[in-house]
């Protein structure tokens, strides 16, 4: 089995590409065969079987993407497309100058895994330096659950140890939640578009 490190980097790799053969830690099928809901499996106490359920339905959605790294806290705009990319929005946090990023969820899990790729801009043309860019990939790996009517997803951000990138596990560095916004955002232009008319 590949290492954490590699894996990531093919998904990532995978990010403008069409959707992922590659998932950050396993094969995933083409998607003609895979899911595009996120499943769960619920069983009947009365008839003591299993049955699949579209529990969780976390595509084609707005989330408040919040990160918490030590004392940094950031929230960015996400829509997670069917396809398993990211649309990303507004953000709070330092602005890249290009991001890309995918999601996936194994079939018959709550597991949710994400990747995104940001890279930012520094230095000064005129300075000794110069200017230069760099790229920051993290991984988001948590569970999915319903509050209320709503998605929720919440658990910890991994990078690869600078200090030791040759590492086979990643470095966890903080925590992130996600909260389903699409709901608020739609009722949010509604009223807007009736002032305005």
């Amino acid at each position: 089995m590949p290492s954490r490190r590699a894996c990531i980097g093919v998904f990532v790799a995978s990010c403008c590409a069409a959707p992922a053969s590659v998932s950050s830690f396993a094969v995933v099928p083409p998607p003609a065969a895979r899911h595009t809901r996120c499943r769960s499996t619920t069983s009947s106490s009365r008839a003591r079987t299993s049955s699949s359920l579209f529990g969780i339905r976390c595509e084609d959605k707005t989330y408040q993407l919040e990160e918490l790294e030590d004392q940094d806290r950031s929230t960015t705009e996400v829509f997670l497309q069917a396809d398993r990319t990211i649309y990303f929005g507004d953000t709070d946090g330092p602005l890249p100058s290009s991001q890309e990023g995918r999601w996936d969820v194994p079939p018959g899990t709550n597991n949710f895994q994400m990747v995104i790729k940001r890279t930012f801009g520094a230095g000064d043309d005129g300075k000794d330096v110069g200017e230069f860019s760099f790229d920051v990939e993290k991984l988001f790996e948590g569970k999915m659950s319903m509050v209320g009517q709503s998605v929720a997803i919440e658990g910890v951000i991994k990078i690869v140890d600078p200090l030791n990138p040759d590492a086979e596990d990643l470095m966890e560095v903080g925590f992130f939640q996600m909260i389903d916004g699409t709901d608020d955002r739609r009722s949010y232009k509604e009223r807007a578009g009736k002032l305005t008319s």
